[in-house]
């Protein structure tokens, strides 16, 4: 029986790219018969319901046709013109919000104009990014839209494709050392914002909490935190590194006891603003179990505005990005690049919106002014 690793990567996406793969490098050829669901999943020892997923994101992207009763056959090379008519999609972790939402909305655009979407998940890999890149290229895709990974200002991938002449756009992040086309949010209003309600709220110590994974090379956490700087800096209050601090990303083995230790100092800061909602809620779990009150003792503001934001306890005040609208602007951005829209690079922030709620404390405070 062949294993699938326990790493950060899941079963399914691990499958998927195996498959996905074999395809590409022609050790499965147009016409092949994929094993059965059964047999895949005996061989790699995980669940149908695991080989299932695999399977439909492979027969969405193109790749291979399932046929009742039959079975899945690898796909044979589109024509010239289909292929023409299709974009590759290089997107960050397989599992995200973020990337589902803008893979939506990158659909939305690319049906509404005769279009297909390839798309693939880098999981944070540049290794796995430069594979993804090359194998939408090989697979002829008439553009792509890339989520570029953490913590680079240049990608030689990118810059390579982008000299090829292939229509590029980047999403959610751009690259300070490398001009392309992108679509992202306004993160530095959106850290100004977040930061100035907790002002408002009478907080002078105030925290900017960013983690290990997406560092401040990272143009939406940079540009998050010249925000966050901007408005210390507007109302006159002091901004130190000291108040700037990197915690390890929420999936982290250690990440429970250094959120514990940081939360322990005696002179920590009255309010937060977390990076991501991830990171907030982190916070506010270990605040819980620390006997730290949030927002009593502690005011905590995230940024995404993510499903679970409004479900914990208390539910998360948080900057609320256009996540599906990214998507969507980019897949119009791309298409009309493909069609021989020429002009300059755009450069295109769309605007977020603060939605409080009762982890910053106004709440609180409103019940005490009443």
């Amino acid at each position: 029986m062949r294993t699938l690793s326990k790493g950060t990567k899941t079963l399914y996406a691990q499958l998927l790219v195996r498959i996905r793969e074999r395809i590409l490098d022609g050790s499965l050829p147009p016409g092949a018969q994929l094993p059965t669901e059964l047999e895949l999943a005996q061989e790699y020892g995980i669940s149908r319901g695991t080989v299932r997923q695999a399977l439909s994101v492979l027969e969405s992207e193109g790749l291979v046709d399932r046929t009742q009763r039959r079975g899945t056959f690898v796909r044979h090379p589109p024509a010239a013109q289909a292929a023409e008519r299709r974009i590759g999609l290089v997107l960050s972790r397989l599992g995200s919000q973020l990337d589902l939402d803008i893979l939506i909305g990158v659909e939305s655009a690319a049906k509404s104009r005769g279009y297909q979407v390839s798309f693939a998940y880098a999981e944070e890999h540049f290794e796995e990014q430069t594979r993804d890149i090359a194998r939408l290229r090989a697979d002829r895709v008439a553009g792509m839209i890339v989520f570029p990974v953490s913590d680079v200002t240049f990608d030689q991938s990118i810059a390579q494709l982008q000299a090829t002449g292939m229509p590029l756009v980047l999403v959610d992040r751009y690259l300070s050392d490398l001009d392309t086309d992108y679509i992202v949010t306004d993160n530095a209003g959106g850290g100004y914002r977040a930061t100035e309600h907790l002002i408002i709220l009478g907080h002078t110590r105030i925290g900017f909490v960013y983690g290990s994974i997406g560092t401040l090379l990272t143009t939406s956490v940079r540009d998050r935190c010249a925000g966050y700087r901007h408005a210390l800096e507007t109302y006159g209050l002091p901004c130190d590194n000291s108040s700037i601090v990197q915690l390890p990303w929420a999936g982290a083995p250690e990440a429970v006891v250094r959120y514990a230790a940081f939360l322990a100092q005696p002179d920590r800061p009255s309010a937060i603003f977390a990076v991501n909602d991830d990171i907030a809620l982190l916070l506010m779990q270990t605040a819980q179990r620390s006997g730290v009150r949030v927002p009593e003792d502690l005011a905590i503001v995230g940024f995404d505005d993510l499903n679970f934001a409004a479900h914990v306890n208390p539910p998360l005040t948080t900057v609320s990005q256009p996540r599906m609208d990214v998507g969507l602007r980019a897949g119009n951005l791309l298409i009309n690049r493909i069609e021989g829209q020429g002009g300059p690079k755009k450069h295109i922030e769309l605007p977020t919106s603060l939605v409080v709620r009762a982890s910053c404390g106004a709440r609180l405070l409103a019940r005490r002014s009443a």
